[in-house]
């Protein structure tokens, strides 16, 4: 019996006492103000429900998170629509932006709805369904794998799409972290969160620098260039500009067809480019082409814009198909990151121009490196003519050719050097000297 009165040397008690025990712990005590039998198994049946109840209660935290809508006073916003939410709030970034971000959240969502079904609304996802996302992130990459996206063609909308990369860089790991973190915070009050499920550290990045492209494999580039590819390489080797900013250059920016004067997309650099004669060539082939657009490129634009991803996606297919290799295998749990895209473009020209002997105030300027240190120093030396009379050193290497700059050695030079060469290269040399008469 879970109730009964206790024996006494005198006889029984007269109250009614409660004996019972919930998760191994035992409870005793008197069942006060009862009695009768049956209002002390009413008492014993009201105290085993609060006991259970709090037995529930594994932390303060939890106890919390059980009436925290009463708490808070949020409202249920649901998974599907709390995006569009997010965006209805200030301080946002630019729309390609927003469009990478819509991306990195529509995969989570995806990820909650096959994961954990029963997970529909902004204030039920916790810490451990956040962990188990970035931990699909870091081991397999993106939940949906297959990335769709529309390109204008002709005046028609035309739907494409590619697979995702199966490893994604701690860098780009920590871009979706970023994102969904965002989220929840801008939406915590009106959603009812008591804390941010994604309040926890990043990863390291483990990011491999972009390595710039040999002059062997420009010259293989060069030679295998398609329509869709060509301007970005071109306009990139002659300018040192961004993938974002090469497919966001606007006819507004060139100016006098001798410079292009915008700011860098990533860190709002003012930059001053001269306008290399090759790049010029095509910027007189491209203006009816363009039909019209303010953007140079317009199909790149609209590609960027929709679909940021497709552009690096469309460059490495190509590498790829010529045989040279765009990811690395990093320390990062073997992650392959990238080491060759369009990118790279702007690290093979300020290799370039080291080779070309180009002053580094000159590429630091043209470069837009955005450090205020770095600005001061390097652009108190680089105007717009020294830009203009260094950079028409650089070599084309794609789509043309140029001369390479003569060596100014003094003869006095060029006796010291031949001192330092071995009997092997003093026989090359002098076969060579032979070969001028």
């Amino acid at each position: 019996m879970s109730v009964a009165k206790r024996k006494t040397s005198g006889g029984e008690t007269d109250e009614y006492h409660y004996d019972f025990s919930q998760n191994g712990k035992r409870y005793r005590g008197v069942c006060e103000g009862c009695t009768t039998r049956t209002a002390a198994l009413g008492y014993e049946k009201t105290l085993r429900e609060k006991v259970k109840a709090l037995s529930e209660q594994k932390s303060v935290g939890a106890l919390v998170e059980n009436f925290k809508r009463e708490l808070t006073g949020g409202d249920k916003i649901t998974l599907d629509a709390a995006f569009e939410l997010y965006l209805a709030k200030p301080k946002q970034p630019s729309a390609q932006q927003q469009q990478i971000n819509r991306s990195q959240w529509n995969d989570f969502v995806a990820f909650m709805h096959a994961t954990y079904p029963a997970i529909e609304q902004l204030d039920c996802v916790s810490r451990l369904h956040a962990e188990s996302y970035i931990r699909q992130l870091r081991e397999k990459g993106r939940f949906v794998r297959t990335i769709r996206y529309q390109r204008v063609i002709q005046g028609k909308r035309v739907e494409h799409s590619y697979e995702a990369q199966s490893r994604l860089s701690g860098r780009t790991v920590n871009a979706f972290h970023k994102t969904l973190k965002s989220v929840f915070s801008k939406l915590q009050e009106e959603a009812g969160i008591l804390y941010n499920p994604f309040e926890f550290d990043m990863m390291d990045n483990d990011s491999e620098s972009r390595d710039a492209f040999t002059p062997a494999e420009l010259k293989l580039i060069s030679d295998n260039l398609d329509p869709f590819v060509r301007p970005l390489f071109l306009i990139g080797i002659c300018t040192g500009l961004s993938e974002g900013d090469i497919c966001t250059l606007r006819w507004s920016e060139i100016r006098d067809e001798r410079w292009i004067i915008r700011r860098r997309r990533k860190t709002g650099a003012a930059l001053e480019i001269p306008i290399l004669p090759p790049l010029a060539n095509f910027l007189r082939e491209q203006k009816p082409l363009s039909a019209g657009s303010e953007y140079i490129l317009p199909e790149h634009a609209a590609m960027y814009a929709s679909n940021p991803s497709g552009i690096s996606y469309r460059v490495k297919s190509f590498l790829e198909g010529l045989g040279i290799q765009t990811t690395r295998t990093g320390r990062n749990r073997g992650r392959a990151t990238s080491v060759k895209d369009v990118h790279s473009l702007r690290h093979t020209f300020a290799y370039l121009a080291g080779c070309y002997q180009i002053p580094l105030p000159v590429v630091q300027s043209i470069l837009g490196h955005m450090s205020p240190e770095m600005t001061r120093h390097y652009q108190a030396h680089a105007d717009r003519e020294a830009n203009e009379k260094y950079l028409a050193k650089l070599p084309t290497l794609i789509g043309g050719t140029s001369e390479i700059p003569a060596l100014e050695l003094s003869r006095q030079e060029v006796i010291r050097q031949i001192q330092t060469l071995s009997p092997e290269q003093l026989n090359a040399v002098a076969e060579f000297i032979r070969s001028l008469k």
